[in-house]
C-alpha cells in the first residue's frame, strides 16, 4: 500500500476493486451501500416518531442516503473525475423519482397490506435498484461537459 491515504487508487484493494468488470462493480457497490443504508434506516427507524413509521423512516433514511450512495459510485464503480456537484444534483434528480415511487410502494406495504416494514425495505431497495441500474451511467455519471468542467 501507498503512503498517500487509504482513499488513493494505490491501494492495492481498490485497485483489484476496480479491475472487476464494471457490471460486477455496480452491483457489489450497490450491496455495500444497501448495507449501510439498511444501518442507516434501522437507527432512523428507531428514533423517528412521525407516522406512519415505515414509510417516513424509508423517505428520510432514502434522503441521507443518496450523498452516501453516489459517493461510493463515484469513487468505487465509475471512477468519475468530473465536478462533483453537477453529478450529485444530477442523483438528486434520478433519485426523487424512486424516492416518489418507491415511497407510495412502501406506504402501499406497510399501511394499506399490513406487510412487515423489513420486507417492505427489501421490495423498495429492489425496485430502487433497478431504477439506478438503468439510469446510473446514463444519467448521473454521463461524461462532464464543457460548461459543468467549468462550475
Amino acid at each position: 500500500m501507498g503512503t498517500s491515504g487509504w482513499h488513493t487508487s494505490d491501494n492495492g484493494w481498490l485497485r483489484r476493486y476496480r479491475a472487476m468488470p464494471e457490471g460486477l462493480r455496480i452491483v457489489a457497490t450497490a450491496f455495500i451501500g444497501a448495507s449501510i443504508g439498511y444501518v442507516t434506516y434501522l437507527v432512523i427507524y428507531a428514533i423517528n416518531p412521525i407516522q406512519p413509521r415505515a414509510t417516513t423512516s424509508w423517505l428520510l433514511a432514502f434522503l441521507v442516503n443518496v450523498v452516501r450512495q453516489h459517493g461510493l459510485h463515484r469513487w468505487l464503480t465509475f471512477e468519475h473525475h468530473g465536478p462533483y456537484w453537477p453529478s450529485l444534483r444530477r442523483a438528486y434528480v434520478m433519485y426523487s423519482g424512486s424516492a416518489v415511487a418507491t415511497t407510495a410502494l412502501n406506504w402501499s406495504l406497510t399501511v394499506h397490506l399490513g406487510w412487515n416494514h423489513h420486507l417492505a425495505w427489501v421490495v423498495c431497495l429492489f425496485l430502487t435498484a433497478t431504477i439506478s441500474l438503468i439510469f446510473l451511467k446514463r444519467f448521473v455519471f454521463k461524461r462532464a461537459s464543457a460548461t459543468e468542467s467549468q462550475s
